[in-house]
């Protein structure tokens, strides 16, 4: 049985406590409402407080627990600032310059505080490659904001940062890197600390950039290729340097570009060398015995000449006011055109460029574009270099018949052999997929010249290559070219230039490779000769080699010699015997 609760029980004198509602039975109405009014709001606000608290604790918990991701550079950036320059890329969309995310560092010398040595000591320590000597000054200048250093790593940045200077101030940039190395140095060319264009490429198209990407006609691959062969040629013949380059016959886009030596365009550039010299784009060269293939061209369009015409190289060609035109390793014997250029006579060749005449010689080596530069979109344009008079004389006439006397650059002469083979139409050449920037077209020599021009460089290639050469499955038709270095205006004896312009397959002339040397010395392998039917032509051969089954060019089992040189022979042999 339970207890009823009892009422509290008080001693006399002690002091009664309020009941819960006796609490606001001394209070007026007026005093009532306001106290609950009062004592509601708060109860509202200490709810709201609760909600805040609650939806950053969640946020926090989500963040840190649930989505976990680290912090770095990139990912703080790449949400807060867009990179300005766009990419370039090859023609198969692999990136050859790109731009990564950085921060720079500097300095309000207004705003320093506390001992400005103690203070460069300390940034140095954190920026060792800094002067401190150099931070010191800018510190303590007098004139505002000043860069202390450009592309911080993250390491450096850290540094900087556990330094807790108020006044080194971090703004976002970027750096320009090129992921192929020394690959497409040349082409690429490069950009100043402010990601500005200021060589190649990187300078053609400065504006372009800040809009979208750029794309090559240069193939990755390709390029690769080529480099490696005439590295290796470079140390196999003890050559100063070289160039290589391949172009698509058809369209005048390049495929491949190299120059040697060359450099490695994410390092700082130093004093200007050698190195950073663009031989394929800027360089200006006397091509020699190759220029042979355009006089021929000329005489057979014009039909001066027939290509069966013989013309006597037995001895030296002597014109007046001149040293007599000689042979190397000369043949001492009438030459049929197309055996002109297989024993490349001067001789000959002389001959056939008096018969033409220096009135239709001017006038083809302008079809070709010999006298401007070329309109590619870069900046290291070489202009050619020719005899600027008004009328060539016998003598330079004869000499420009075997490539004395005109300088024109490697890309000149390679889109011109192209137009040589290809039907007879010129494309200029470009840089950029699509070509964007090279529309010029024109026919320079007639088709049937151009089938003749491609039985005979056929003939110069193969008239001494062995029938099992794997190379010769590919039909490569070309022409080698020798020429003394020029320098400071003189020919330094024993010093040459050598080259080979090399086509394939020349039954449905696709590609073309131009190699060439810079002073490539005599070596045992080449039997002590150092002529380009012994090094260029050789890198040149196994350029073709490698990438011909890359395009796809299959090898022909079965190939029907076109027949001139038995000819050639046949008629330079009747003739002597009538003579």
């Amino acid at each position: 049985m339970f207890r009823k609760k009892t009422e509290a029980f008080y001693f006399p004198g002690q002091e009664i406590p309020l009941q819960k509602q006796d609490k606001w039975r001394y209070l007026d109405m007026t005093t009532r409402r306001q106290l609950k009014t009062a004592a509601g709001r708060m109860g509202f606000i200490a709810c709201c407080f609760l909600s805040v608290y609650a939806l950053i604790i969640g946020r926090l918990f989500y963040l840190t627990v649930m989505h976990y991701e680290p912090r770095s550079l990139h990912m703080e950036t790449k949400s807060n600032y867009t990179l300005a320059r766009h990419n370039i890329v090859d023609r198969k969309g692999i990136i050859l310059a790109t731009s990564l995310p950085t921060w720079d560092l500097s300095v309000d010398p207004m705003l320093v505080k506390g001992d400005p040595q103690e203070i460069a000591a300390k940034v140095h320590s954190a920026l060792p490659d800094i002067d401190e000597e150099s931070i010191y000054n800018k510190i303590t200048s007098n004139a505002g904001f000043k860069y202390i250093k450009r592309n911080l790593t993250p390491k450096e940045r850290s540094a900087i940062n556990w330094l807790g200077y108020h006044f080194l101030a971090e703004t976002k940039g970027e750096k320009r890197v090129y992921p192929q190395g020394n690959l497409v140095a040349h082409l690429l060319g490069g950009v100043d600390i402010d990601n500005i264009g200021i060589a190649g490429i990187e300078k053609a198209y400065d504006t372009e950039l800040l809009e979208k990407d750029v794309q090559l006609s240069i193939d990755t691959s390709v390029q690769e290729m080529t480099r490696t062969a005439l590295v290796k040629g470079i140390e196999k013949f003890k050559a100063q340097g070289g160039l290589a380059v391949v172009m698509d016959i058809k369209t005048g886009e390049i495929l491949s570009s190299v120059s040697l030596p060359d450099y490695n365009p994410n390092v700082p550039a130093g004093k200007a060398g050698k190195e950073r010299f663009n031989q394929a784009t800027l360089g200006t060269y006397e091509f020699g015995s190759v220029f042979k293939l355009f006089n021929t061209a000329l005489g057979l369009d014009s039909k001066i000449i027939k290509i069966d015409d013989i013309f006597d190289a037995s001895k030296p060609l002597k014109l007046k006011g001149a040293k007599a035109i000689e042979d190397y390793r000369g043949q001492n014997r009438p030459l049929t055109v197309t055996e002109i250029l297989i024993h490349s006579s001067n001789i000959g060749s002389a001959q056939i460029g008096l018969k033409i005449g220096w009135e239709n010689q001017k006038e083809f080596f302008g079809r070709f574009g010999f006298y401007e530069k070329l309109p590619i979109a870069l900046p290291e344009r070489g202009q050619p270099q020719y005899i600027k008079k008004e009328k060539w004389n016998e003598v330079e006439s004869s000499r420009l018949a075997y490539g004395y006397g005109i300088s024109v650059t490697p890309l000149h002469l390679i889109a011109g052999v192209a137009a040589l083979v290809n039907g007879g139409v010129y494309h200029a050449p470009t840089f950029i997929k699509g070509g964007n920037e090279g529309k010029t077209e024109m026919r320079v020599i007639s088709e049937d010249t151009s089938k003749k021009m491609r039985h005979m460089m056929w003939s110069v290639v193969n008239w001494d290559l062995p029938d099992n050469a794997p190379i010769a499955a590919y039909a490569v038709g070309g022409k080698t070219g020798s020429r003394q270095t020029l320098v400071n205006g003189r020919y330094v004896e024993g010093s040459l230039r050598t080259s080979f312009v090399g086509v394939f397959p020349m039954t449905d002339p696709k590609y073309i490779v131009l190699v060439s040397y810079d002073d490539p010395k005599k070596v045992k392998e080449t039997k002590m000769f150092n002529t380009a039917g012994w090094n260029a032509k050789a890198t040149g051969l196994q350029i073709i080699e490698e990438i011909a089954p890359y395009f796809g060019i299959k090898p022909i089992t079965e190939l029907k010699q076109p027949g001139y040189i038995e000819r050639a022979l046949e008629r330079s042999l009747a003739h002597k015997k009538r003579k």
